[in-house]
């Protein structure tokens, strides 16, 4: 194990605490998370007994956690309005089940050189303690970031951190991606991945390219969406930075999710770029179904990508085969999947390789753990965009203008994020962390609460006015 990148994980739970006393609480435990993200190993784990291993995932957000608790009474926080016993549901959903999956699987699995083991009840207790380590950010982001300003200070922070991670980048495409290389000793990916159009994408510490592509287009997002809000030369400046930043990474999804988002929030109303993340997070979710029906025109679709770019096209028709081999192992076990050990892929069964390439999140969920982990984890993505989209105000004079364009920007790109697990499984702290924040701003603004200083109050219901007097 790389010594450095153990020390790493070791040493951020005290970054987490120098963090919490040097700055507010929200801003503390965004960068903690953040920072630990984009700046910790890849791969490498922190084994501690019945836990399954701790990374760069989950060690920040259990920190940052741990002082939130400790830190309660020195220097409380406004609390936020109720879940919802919905929202709470799905959360135990997600990390009871992994319980449920180990149940359904005590059988191990052999087939030709391959054996894949059976698994424990003790397994399935970890792997729920781990789904819950997943799940923090989601709590904390809605504990800390329902106020007015708290998605302007996750997109803000998002913009500082891709505007530093930019030079790392650009090192990577001039010299070549050997940053977790030059710093941790290993490669964290296949290196073949990082290459694309005659030259190189960046990865820098992040699993992949596209992870760092799609950080990069949320942050142009947010770029622009600060930009319009507040347009001094500083943020304009700082948005048309980001832009060839977006295209040297070198991914056509991330690109076009720009192109669809950009237009959005420079023309429309925060409300239409609401509408719009609603119906693009309602498609997402019903794509497992859609998918299956017989109108669905997947072969017209691959069509047209062939003959946009036949490179292209082929990569899409090979992501559609492949979903169709694991959907129909996934099926095998429909309710709560196969569990871990590659148990739900299918090996050669004389060399023991991958006869099927896993790639979006979607299917890999529901082949780990069924149709009701996937339902579990989506639709708990969903959630906060479906209450945006009932608490956000359809007059501009019930809610400050560049308060609804931050919320309807992190609503945008949570959708956004939700569209990349088709073909990818770009699902990240951050992902949890913008729909925390957007949940509590959606049921801060359903409940009409106000945030005044560390006060929670009622939004008033009938207007004063001076030197009348109401009976109510």
């Amino acid at each position: 194990m790389p010594v450095l990148a153990t020390v790493m994980l070791l040493i951020w739970p005290i970054v987490v605490m120098v963090l919490f006393s040097r700055l507010d609480k929200p801003r503390a435990m965004v960068w903690s998370i953040l920072a630990g993200y984009l700046v910790l190993p890849q791969l490498v784990m922190i084994d501690l007994p019945a836990i399954p291993g701790l990374g760069k995932t989950e060690i920040p957000a259990m920190a940052a956690l741990a002082m939130l608790f400790l830190t309660r009474e020195r220097d409380p926080y406004p609390q936020p309005p109720p879940m919802g016993f919905l929202v709470l549901a799905l959360l135990a959903v997600n990390v009871i089940a992994p319980v449920f999956t180990a149940m359904t699987n005590p059988d191990p699995i052999v087939d030709g050189i391959n054996y894949r083991p059976a698994l424990s009840l003790s397994e399935g207790i970890g792997d729920g303690i781990l789904a819950f380590c997943g799940l923090i950010p989601f709590i904390l982001g809605y504990r800390l970031l329902w106020d007015a300003k708290g998605a302007l200070l996750l997109m803000r922070a998002l913009v500082a951190g891709i505007l530093v991670y930019s030079v790392l980048m650009v090192i990577e495409v001039r010299l070549s991606p050997q940053m977790n290389v030059w710093v941790y000793g290993f490669f964290q990916h296949d290196f073949i991945q990082t290459m694309r159009y005659g030259g190189f994408r960046p990865i820098v510490f992040l699993q992949h390219p596209l992870w760092v592509a799609f950080l990069t287009m949320s942050a142009f997002i947010s770029a622009v969406t600060i930009a319009k809000i507040d347009p001094q030369r500083r943020n304009v400046l700082i948005a048309l930075y980001l832009a060839p930043v977006l295209f040297i990474c070198k991914s056509a999804g991330a690109l076009m999710a720009a192109a669809m988002a950009v237009p959005l929030v420079m023309l429309a109303r925060p409300r239409l770029m609401v509408t719009f993340a609603t119906v693009l997070g309602v498609m997402v979710f019903s794509y497992p179904i859609m998918r299956s029906a017989s109108w669905m025109p997947l072969q017209e679709i691959v069509d047209l990508a062939m003959s946009a770019s036949p490179e292209r096209g082929r990569s899409l028709e090979f992501r559609l085969m492949n979903e169709d081999i694991l959907l129909e192992r996934a099926m095998e076990r429909p309710l709560f999947g196969w569990g871990g050990w590659g148990r739900p892929l299918f090996l050669d069964p004389h060399n023991g390789r991958l006869a099927s390439i896993p790639d979006g999140q979607w299917v890999l969920w529901i082949g780990l753990r069924g149709v009701v982990g996937y339902v579990g984890q989506f639709l708990l993505l969903l959630l906060p965009i479906l209450a945006m989209f009932r608490s956000l105000p359809r007059r501009k004079n019930r809610i400050d203008h560049s308060e609804a364009m931050a919320l309807g920007c992190v609503t945008l790109i949570l959708a956004l994020n939700m569209l990349d697990l088709i073909p990818n499984a770009t699902l990240t702290p951050l992902t949890w962390l913008m729909a925390g924040s957007v949940l509590g701003n959606a049921h801060r603004l359903r409940y009409g609460v106000a945030v005044q200083g560390n006060v929670v109050q009622p939004t008033p219901m009938l207007p004063k006015k001076s030197g009348i007097q109401t009976v109510l």
